[in-house]
């Protein structure tokens, strides 16, 4: 087996700088992905879904990062609600990039059909989601109730990345195996989160409150997205395994 640097495409977010249009990247995302053995290739956003394609055939793994809100229009149909309640949602809706959703629904599909390694973080387990057919809280504040006899966490209170919250993991599922652990403390920096869980995947872990915190396709080779920030604490295990373990899936994908 090669030790050379397997290339991970990593998605990005649109900003602007000096008025130009430009990409975003938080710089932890791709320290993690060095840290861990990996070679960062950031995803441009373009209207041309064919380059896509190119840069899939040329990397080893696809990592779906956070950024703005995903556009309802992308589940609206999947969501068993009343037209009040899906505009009171729609309207906690912040910033979205709807030319971002095409973008990685297609880098899914595409990265999917070639059974490429895939790591999603935050909203890139929301769009792996939605991809399937699952749904979203809108805002958890205003739509999601804490599991009975459990308090409610604040899903957004330290946006600085520090630790807030515990979660509890499946036993012997991926991301059990991974960070060799049933229970473990994470940051939280989101408002919105999964709801109903797509067809042929599985929560994996969940927050005391109930909020879905990972979900895994069993019968894909490697799929993992978790909703935490894992590579705010990428320099140290538990969550530098994480990225190690997708790092690795990339390399033995290649080989």
């Amino acid at each position: 087996m090669s030790n050379q640097r397997p290339l991970i495409l990593v998605s990005s977010s649109a900003t602007e700088y000096l008025g130009e249009p430009a990409l975003r990247l938080s710089e932890n995302y791709a320290d993690a992905l060095v840290m861990a053995g990996g070679l960062p290739v950031v995803a441009p956003l373009c209207g041309d879904l064919s380059i896509y394609d190119d840069l899939l055939d040329r990397v080893s793994g696809l990592m779906l990062t956070g950024g703005a809100d995903i556009d309802p229009a992308c589940y609206r149909a999947a969501l068993a609600l009343d037209d009040k309640a899906i505009e009171q949602g729609e309207r906690a809706v912040h910033e979205t990039t709807p030319a971002r959703d095409d973008i990685e629904l297609h880098l899914l599909a595409e990265a999917e059909r070639r059974n490429m390694p895939i790591l999603g973080i935050c909203r890139g387990l929301q769009i792996i989601n939605v991809a399937h057919g699952g749904t979203l809280y809108h805002d958890l504040p205003a739509q999601h109730a804490p599991e009975p006899g459990t308090l409610a966490i604040t899903h957004d209170a330290y946006m600085d990345g520090r630790i807030s919250h515990g979660i509890t993991i499946e036993e012997d599922s991926l991301l059990a195996r991974t960070v060799q652990a049933t229970e473990l403390m994470v940051n939280s920096l989101h408002h919105q989160a999964a709801r109903d869980v797509a067809r042929g995947f599985v929560c994996t872990a969940c927050a005391s409150d109930g909020v879905i915190e990972a979900i895994e396709n069993p019968s894909y080779p490697y799929m993992l997205a978790v909703q935490w920030h894992p590579e705010y604490h990428a320099s140290t295990e538990p969550m530098s395994l994480i990225f190690r373990s997708f790092v690795s899936a990339a390399r033995e994908w290649r080989a």
